[in-house]
């Protein structure tokens, strides 16, 4: 028996080594600096700094509202009802999710900005001199906040709405209702925990997203918690480091209490779960025409193509603001971008490199500690805890909290501030949760009596992962380093504060060229990364596909 454990818990404890160093480390460092008693007298009295926590807290308890509302309305749409081209709109409700916030912010600034293309088309049919509206400020936040979490609501509420059984729905019909009662007074009182899941989810994601309120809150001096922190790092500010640490400790609170309600929510959301059944799906007897037309006209047009198609017109015109006309056509920006901008080329081998590396590193160290937790169950909270932490914080906290390790290096004559490879141990910090949760849903579908079986032949532990174990979830593997890689390419919020002058990475190169006025160069550079991240999205979709259809049982 020992032999059969021996191995698994030497690799169990060299990767615990490790999130010490990666994860435990630069935590306990953020908590050491934030209790400094003059950045908890600043935290209490300055006004900005109380600004700020009212703006974040209302800006994400609203998002979270209404992002929920919202989601749960499209849910029973889409999953429910017969709508013509349900799943193209299912796609691009979910585009969001691959799409980086600070080019989503882009987007919609060609979209809704100051010379946005349905600006100027208001502007010509109203006759107003001036935009009829502005998205710099906290209307603007919100709604791109909003648009970025209805993807979290609408997956987490169809995760639960599949597992209400469909028996209580036939009921329900049977005594007469109608689908709004079906899903105001039947479904969705029944979804409880997991909308308050989704609450907590989207609150988190509001909370934390970094890019969206830099490029529309910063410029209308609209401060939030995260550009705070960003501001104070960046001015050089006496004190700034424990300042920004004491909002860091801040917004970490509600980081805390969201892993600890999403694990009293999941247990009190196992009494929902029943065997999975195919859907019913209703006609629509009334409006159905005038119900589909709409879901297509906000989803499809204004929050999808009218964005991305001004994000490509900004990009090819020869000003920002000029209207769409033949003569005003050009690819000089393209050009700019891919020839002509120094930093492009370190940006993208960066980029490359961090995003290649960390899904590599996180997927192998996930997919031991995803065996080692699924053998320890209950006694692997406090592991879990410390891998989820990290992604749990706001981007920009746990880079703080790097920052705070390796300013000084704790190591004689080891220099990582500044450098990639402080951003690849940030990437495998943060990122190592996501790909551990579908590595150890997959271990979790592996028959115990085949690794038992293979035991009872003489095999030993490294024989059964080596030959019978890892062959049955390496399609996972794949998905979560492709799934890692995907949100590691262009991510911002980590960069923000760990990427320098010869230290680049795409996601900072766009925010840097959108801060700098360069609107159409970071509009193309936008534009190349899209298509980047959607061919690799799907990619991902592919993968997934795959590894569900390998890990299904086979029919009895």
């Amino acid at each position: 028996m020992r032999a059969a454990v021996g191995p698994a818990g030497l690799v169990l404890a060299g990767l615990i080594v490790v999130l010490l160093f990666t994860n435990l480390l630069p935590l306990a460092r953020l908590l050491e600096r934030a209790l400094d008693v003059d950045a908890l007298t600043w935290l209490l009295e300055n006004p900005q700094a109380r600004r700020a926590t009212i703006h974040s807290l209302r800006v994400s308890s609203l998002v979270a509202l209404l992002a929920t509302t919202l989601g749960a309305a499209l849910v029973f749409l889409l999953e429910r009802i017969e709508l013509p081209g349900r799943r193209a709109l299912r796609v691009m409700l979910l585009v969001p999710l691959v799409v980086p916030p600070q080019i989503l912010a882009i987007a919609w600034l060609g979209w809704l900005g100051p010379a946005g293309t349905l600006t100027r088309a208001a502007q010509g049919l109203t006759g107003a001199p001036r935009p009829p509206w502005t998205l710099y400020g906290e209307g603007g936040i919100v709604l791109l906040l909003v648009v970025f979490a209805i993807p979290v609501a609408y997956l987490t509420l169809a995760a639960g709405l599949a597992r209400v059984p469909r028996a209580l729905e036939e009921a329900a019909r049977i005594d007469g209702a109608g689908l709004v009662a079906l899903a105001t007074r039947i479904l969705f009182p029944a979804l409880r925990p997991v909308v308050l899941a989704a609450l907590v989810l989207t609150f988190l994601a509001a909370l934390g997203n970094f890019g969206i309120q830099a490029l529309l809150g910063i410029p209308a001096r609209f401060p939030t918690l995260p550009t705070l922190i960003y501001t104070r790092i960046t001015s050089f500010a006496s004190g700034g480091f424990s300042q920004a640490a004491a909002l860091a400790l801040l917004m970490a609170v509600p980081a805390l209490l969201a892993l600890l309600a999403q694990a009293r929510l999941g247990r009190r959301a196992e009494a929902l779960e029943s065997e999975l059944e195919s859907p019913r799906r209703y006609l629509l007897r009334r409006h159905r025409r005038a119900v589909t037309a709409c879901v297509w006209l906000i989803i499809g047009v204004f929050a999808t193509l009218g964005p991305f198609a001004s994000m490509l017109v900004t990009a090819s015109t020869r000003a920002y603001g000029l209207p769409l006309r033949l003569e005003h056509l050009t690819t000089r920006h393209f050009e700019f971008v891919l020839l002509g901008l120094d930093a492009f080329g370190r940006a993208l081998q960066h980029s490359l490199l961090l995003a290649g590396g960390a899904a590599v590193i996180t997927s192998t160290m996930a997919l031991g500690l995803g065996y080692a937790l699924t053998k320890m169950g209950p006694r692997g909270t406090v592991v879990r805890l410390l891998v989820d932490l990290p992604y749990a914080l706001p981007g920009i906290v746990f880079a703080l909290a790097l920052v705070l390790v390796w300013l000084r290096s704790p190591i004689p004559g080891v220099t990582l501030y500044g450098t990639v490879w402080l951003l690849l141990i940030a990437y495998v910090g943060h990122y190592l949760a996501f790909a551990l949760h579908p590595l150890s849903a997959a271990w979790r579908q592996v028959d115990p009596a085949l690794e038992e079986a293979a035991r009872l032949d003489g095999a030993g532990t490294l024989q059964v992962l080596w030959h019978v174990l890892l062959p049955m979830v390496a399609p996972t593997v794949a998905v979560a380093a492709l799934l890692v890689f995907l949100s590691a390419f262009t991510e911002l919020s980590l960069s923000a504060l760990l990427a320098g002058a010869r230290s680049e990475t795409l996601g900072w190169l766009v925010f840097g060229l959108e801060q700098a006025g360069s609107t159409n160069q970071a509009a193309a550079l936008s534009c190349l990364l899209v298509a980047i991240v959607g061919a690799l999205a799907l990619v991902a979709a592919g993968l997934r596909r795959a590894t569900r259809a390998a890990l299904m049982p086979p029919p009895r």
